[in-house]
Protein backbone atom coordinates (compact mmCIF):
# COMPACT_ATOMS: atom_id res chain seq x y z
CA UNK A 1 0.00 0.00 0.00
CA UNK A 2 1.37 3.31 -1.20
CA UNK A 3 0.42 6.26 1.38
CA UNK A 4 0.01 9.95 0.09
CA UNK A 5 -0.60 12.20 3.08
CA UNK A 6 -1.44 15.56 2.84
CA UNK A 7 -3.85 17.95 4.34
CA UNK A 8 -6.41 19.15 2.36
CA UNK A 9 -9.51 20.71 1.91
CA UNK A 10 -10.93 18.37 -0.87
CA UNK A 11 -13.91 16.58 -0.24
CA UNK A 12 -14.42 13.47 -2.21
CA UNK A 13 -17.55 11.72 -2.69
CA UNK A 14 -17.02 9.73 0.80
CA UNK A 15 -16.03 12.34 2.93
CA UNK A 16 -18.30 15.16 1.29
CA UNK A 17 -21.72 14.14 3.36
CA UNK A 18 -19.45 15.35 6.48
CA UNK A 19 -18.73 18.77 4.99
CA UNK A 20 -20.36 20.52 7.66
CA UNK A 21 -18.41 18.65 10.53
CA UNK A 22 -15.13 20.84 10.97
CA UNK A 23 -13.23 17.92 11.80
CA UNK A 24 -10.63 15.79 10.47
CA UNK A 25 -11.84 13.34 7.53
CA UNK A 26 -9.72 10.08 6.12
CA UNK A 27 -10.67 9.05 2.41
CA UNK A 28 -8.82 5.75 1.07
CA UNK A 29 -9.17 4.70 -2.11
CA UNK A 30 -7.63 1.89 -4.79
CA UNK A 31 -5.84 4.02 -7.20
CA UNK A 32 -5.33 3.24 -11.28
CA UNK A 33 -5.27 1.55 -14.11
CA UNK A 34 -8.81 -0.18 -12.60
CA UNK A 35 -10.32 2.06 -10.62
CA UNK A 36 -13.58 3.28 -11.99
CA UNK A 37 -13.21 0.57 -15.00
CA UNK A 38 -14.84 -2.70 -15.98
CA UNK A 39 -11.98 -4.34 -15.22
CA UNK A 40 -12.41 -3.29 -10.93
CA UNK A 41 -14.04 -6.95 -10.24
CA UNK A 42 -13.66 -8.94 -7.32
CA UNK A 43 -11.11 -11.82 -9.05
CA UNK A 44 -8.60 -8.94 -9.22
CA UNK A 45 -8.18 -8.25 -5.50
CA UNK A 46 -5.46 -9.31 -3.86
CA UNK A 47 -6.43 -11.46 -0.39
CA UNK A 48 -2.96 -10.38 0.86
CA UNK A 49 -3.29 -6.52 -0.04
CA UNK A 50 -7.24 -6.35 1.48
CA UNK A 51 -5.61 -8.26 5.05
CA UNK A 52 -2.87 -5.51 4.40
CA UNK A 53 -5.44 -2.77 4.26
CA UNK A 54 -7.51 -4.34 7.30
CA UNK A 55 -4.61 -3.97 9.28
CA UNK A 56 -3.54 -0.64 8.33
CA UNK A 57 -7.33 0.93 9.02
CA UNK A 58 -7.57 -1.43 12.98
CA UNK A 59 -4.12 0.09 13.60
CA UNK A 60 -4.93 3.60 12.08
CA UNK A 61 -8.45 3.50 14.43
CA UNK A 62 -6.92 2.40 17.75
CA UNK A 63 -4.16 5.06 17.20
CA UNK A 64 -7.15 7.99 16.53
CA UNK A 65 -8.98 6.70 19.56
CA UNK A 66 -6.22 6.91 21.78
CA UNK A 67 -5.27 10.78 20.19
CA UNK A 68 -6.71 13.67 21.33
CA UNK A 69 -9.25 15.81 19.27
CA UNK A 70 -6.07 18.91 19.09
CA UNK A 71 -3.69 16.17 17.70
CA UNK A 72 -6.69 14.97 15.31
CA UNK A 73 -7.47 18.90 14.62
CA UNK A 74 -4.86 20.60 14.49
Amino acid sequence: MNVIAERSTFQSGETGGWTELKVAKVSVMQAPPLYHTTGEVLDVSSAPGLERMARFLANFVTAAAGATRAELNP
